[in-house]
């Protein structure tokens, strides 16, 4: 027994020694945006750390990836340019320790296509060059001009153009990039962003006299952040602030911005931007606290990292102060709270994912199949792999499949290029038996009312129900004549259950705007819609206004009683009921082309309902025109009130259950 029990022992030590499968998961979620339905979604890592490199940095504050890879790294602590090779080697240092190559605080670094390197020397105010072996070339200290005037020149970023211009970011200053030609002659300043206008700014201009303005503050724009040039000569600024909007501009040589100031999703914190070699942009964001990834527009394509300033935690992020992108794609960021330099790699999915979206962007849609496929191998979740490969097969004119995939994607502008070629296709086979089916439903329609027609006259409906259809009817004649109409409304006793029934069928087709509007005009998930959400934000309005129309109304003598204004405002819905069902109809066999139909149904629609309801508040509580619109305008305010006190009593409401709630499981706990 002593036996088998010591081989028993022998055998579970074996088995503890041995080694566990190693489970390797990224510190960090990577998401991608989806433009369609202006959502992030989870997606597997895209890239992934492959190195945390460090050449004894004292304070990593910028750096600049060259043609040839090298990674160059400005070390403002050390007073120096640290150039490291592709896989994280040092190769060389850049500054000198006495004489007019020695640096102090540099804070920028750029090296030209010849190898030239400029450093924003901050400390000692001037642009010093470097070459290729770092012997120091040359100095620019603040140039010989009034223009400047008392400005101190301070550079702290910079790029070169292939003319040898430098465009210089100085610290703090709002006019924009300073440039300097060759000769270190100023150029004038370029690129500076627009003040942004606040409310209050408004109301002081509106208020305050001539006088009172000059002595006013005015408001100043933001400092540019940070600045990148990319192979076509375009620069790039980077500018904090302002909840994304103009955080990346593309500047050409006129300063005219490619992306009109549009507003960046994940650029509040911008730190940096690059650009790879297929024109895709990169950021590193302090206040989303990731690394994004941008297509040739600026429109958001993936986010992924981390930021966290007491991270020990290998490709986590401290506090980033510039980004790269080398020749095979990997970033590289400088962190001065790590005093590291972070290299991200693509992973095949994120490789195969951006092949593709890179071909795709240059419309060479046949060379992005392998690639699509390749990724929708991976992940068929994906919606931008049905993007893709919609557009691959409406370019191979499979236009079924590609109708399917624009719709898994959310795309309706491919969804639209693909119905009309099925409905063209569809027409040009069917084109007789279309008009031929037409005819014969106009004919019938024609002869079978004259058919009910004579039919009633012979067997007319019962006595008892002659005023309920008048009612029913009633909604199409108030419809044309409204005035007559709301007339007929007031002086009746309409029965409960015709007011219900009328209610119970503007409720249909509000169910059927949902659910059978063409995905065109309605491009949603039918599975996902909250049908109790939809049915009370189309109820709530119609509900707060027959309170707030019968509260005012009653106080500025209106003569309609409750059960009026309630039976006036289901009547007043008519022109929904009669609009949506040619809309729903045209909605399923309309393209995008032809959009500005529905859009006009809507529109007319929309104003035929607001005049419905000033009619039907004349009408019913007897106002003269000018006295209703001034009572509309009352109720439509008092509408608001009701909806501000409900939201506060709601939120106080919350707070008090959350409050008893946690009381409860305190008690529970302890």
């Amino acid at each position: 027994m002593k036996k088998w029990f010591s081989l028993l022992l022998v055998f579970m030590a074996v088995l503890t020694a041995l080694p566990g499968t190693a489970m390797a998961k990224l510190p960090y979620m990577t998401a991608y945006y989806d433009p369609n339905q202006l959502s992030w979604f989870r997606i597997q890592p895209i890239y992934s750390p492959a190195g945390a490199f460090s050449a004894d940095f004292g304070e990593p504050a910028d750096l600049h990836v060259a043609d040839d890879d090298r990674v160059y790294v400005a070390d403002k602590k050390k007073d120096r340019i640290a150039v490291l090779s592709r896989y994280g080697k040092l190769l060389r240092i850049i500054g000198d320790a006495e004489g007019s190559g020695k640096l102090s605080g540099p804070e920028g670094v750029f090296v030209t296509p010849g190898n030239e390197v400029y450093v924003a020397d901050s400390g000692n105010q001037r642009i010093a060059v470097f070459d290729e072996n770092g012997r120091f070339r040359r100095e620019y200290q603040k140039p010989d001009t009034p223009l400047l005037g008392s400005e101190h020149f301070v550079p702290v970023k910079l790029v070169v153009d292939r003319r040898g211009v430098m465009y210089i970011e100085l610290n703090s200053s709002y006019q924009g990039l300073l440039r300097l030609n060759p000769k270190g002659e100023f150029m004038g300043y370029f690129g500076a962003n627009k003040a942004d206008q606040s409310m209050l700014n408004w109301l002081k201009k509106l208020v305050l006299n001539k006088e009172q303005m000059s002595k006013e503050k005015g408001a100043l724009p933001k400092p540019i952040t940070n600045v990148a040039l990319d192979r076509d000569g375009f620069l790039y600024t980077a500018t904090a602030g302002g909840e994304g909007k103009g955080a990346i501009r593309k500047l050409n040589a006129g300063g005219v911005d490619g992306f009109k100031n549009k507003t960046l999703e994940n650029g509040h914190g911008i730190v940096d931007v690059a650009i790879d070699p297929e024109g895709f942009l990169y950021n590193v964001d302090l206040d989303s606290m990731r690394i994004n990834i941008y297509d040739r527009s600026g429109q958001a394509m993936f986010e992924f990292g981390d930021v966290d300033k007491e991270t020990q935690q290998y490709g986590v992020l401290g506090f980033p102060t510039g980004i790269g992108i080398d020749s095979q794609h990997a970033i590289w960021i400088s962190d001065s709270a790590t005093n590291t330099v972070h290299k991200y790699v693509r992973t095949a999915f994120g490789s195969s994912v951006l092949q593709a979206l890179g071909l795709y962007a240059d419309g060479k849609y046949e060379e992005s199949k392998p690639y699509w496929e390749a990724v929708y191998a991976r992940n068929d979740m994906y919606n931008g792999t049905f993007q893709g490969l919609g557009k691959v097969y409406l370019h191979e004119d499979r236009n079924d499949e590609a109708l399917s995939y624009m719709k898994a994607a959310f795309d309706t502008d491919g969804y639209s290029k693909a119905f009309w070629q099925i409905r063209m296709d569809w027409l040009q086979r069917h084109f007789v038996a279309l008009v031929t089916s037409l005819i014969a439903l106009l004919l019938a329609v024609y002869f079978g009312r004259r058919a009910v027609r004579a039919y009633l006259v012979r067997h007319p409906f019962p006595v008892s129900w002659k005023d309920p259809l008048a009612y029913i009817r009633n909604l199409g004649y108030v419809l044309i004549h409204p005035y007559e109409g709301f007339y007929k409304i007031k002086e009746a006793r309409i029965p409960a259950w015709i007011t219900l029934f009328l209610l119970c069928l503007v409720i249909g087709i509000k169910l059927c705007r949902v659910y059978l509007t063409g995905f065109l005009f309605h491009p949603v998930d039918l599975s996902e819609v909250n049908l109790v959400k939809e049915l009370a934000l189309f109820a709530l309005p119609w509900v707060t206004w027959i309170i707030a129309n019968y509260l005012v109304c009653s106080i500025k003598d209106g003569e309609g009683r409750f059960r009026e204004v309630i039976q006036g405002s289901v009547y007043a819905l008519s022109p929904y009921v009669f609009f949506s069902v040619p809309t729903i109809l045209l909605s399923n066999i309309a393209s995008l082309d032809e959009a500005v139909i529905i859009h006009a149904l809507n529109v007319v629609m929309t104003v035929w309902l607001l005049a419905m309801f000033i009619v039907m508040t004349q009408v019913i509580h007897n106002f003269e025109f000018l006295e209703t619109l001034k009572n509309s305008a009352i109720s439509v305010f008092t509408i608001l009130t009701i909806w501000l006190f409900g939201f506060i009593v709601f939120g106080l409401s919350y707070n008090l259950y959350d409050f008893f709630y946690e009381l409860y499981k305190e008690v529970n706990i302890h």
